[in-house]
C-alpha cells in the first residue's frame, strides 16, 4: 500500500512540475472582450471605432449642440452672450411661453420662486444667494444685471449650470431650454 502512495505521489510530483514550466501563454479565450471590455468613464472623452456620436433618438445630447456650441469657461459665457439667439425655427408665441412657464415651474421654481425673485422653497446656506430675474443692482459675471442678461446668458447658465446651481443639460432638452429662457425673458425680467 506504502508503494502505491509513493507512486501516486511521484505522479502528481510530475505533472505539477510539469504545469508550472514552459509556455506562460494563458491558452485561447472563448470572448476576450467579456473578460477584457474597454472601459470607458462617465462624460469622458472616447475613441471607439464606428461610433458617430449621435444621441439615441428620445435622449438628450450632451454636447454638440445644433444651436449651441460654446464651452463651459468664462469665455465661453461671455462669447455665448454675445453671439447665441434663439434658433432660426424656434417660435415666439405662447405656446413656447406657456411650455416655458410649465418647465420653469418644474425645474427652477424651487430656488429662483415661482416668480423669478430667488425666493424659492429651497432653503439652504449654499442657496441663500438666489439672484431675482429683474434685479438691476447687482452687477452679474457679464457685466450686466440679472435683468439685463441676454438669451446666450441664461441658455449658458441652464446648460452648464454656476456657482450653486449645477447643470440642467441632462435634464432638459435643448429645445426645453429655449422654451425656459424665452419665458424668463418675457415675464421674469421685467
Amino acid at each position: 500500500m506504502n508503494k502505491l502512495f509513493i507512486k501516486i505521489g511521484i505522479f502528481t510530483a510530475i505533472i505539477s512540475l510539469a504545469a508550472c514550466g514552459g509556455d506562460s501563454s494563458p491558452g485561447y479565450e472563448y470572448m476576450p472582450n467579456m473578460y477584457r471590455s474597454p472601459s470607458i468613464e462617465t462624460y469622458g472623452e472616447h475613441t471607439i471605432e464606428g461610433y458617430n456620436g449621435l444621441p439615441v433618438e428620445g435622449t438628450i445630447s450632451r454636447g454638440h449642440l445644433p444651436t449651441f456650441n460654446f464651452d463651459a469657461s468664462l469665455e465661453g459665457y461671455l462669447k455665448a452672450g454675445e453671439e447665441s439667439t434663439y434658433p432660426e425655427n424656434f417660435s415666439k408665441d405662447d405656446k413656447n411661453l406657456n411650455r416655458g412657464k410649465e418647465l420653469f415651474g418644474m425645474m427652477c421654481s424651487h430656488c429662483h420662486g415661482s416668480n423669478g425673485g430667488g425666493d424659492g422653497s429651497v432653503t439652504h446656506a449654499v442657496y441663500s444667494a438666489v439672484p431675482s430675474y429683474a434685479d438691476t443692482k447687482q452687477i452679474r459675471r457679464s457685466g450686466s444685471t440679472m435683468s439685463e442678461l441676454k438669451e446666450g446668458h441664461l441658455f449658458h447658465a441652464i446648460t452648464y449650470g454656476y456657482n450653486a446651481m449645477g447643470p440642467h443639460s441632462s435634464q432638459i432638452s435643448e429645445e426645453e431650454r429655449w422654451e425656459i429662457v424665452y419665458y424668463i425673458q418675457e415675464k421674469l425680467q421685467k
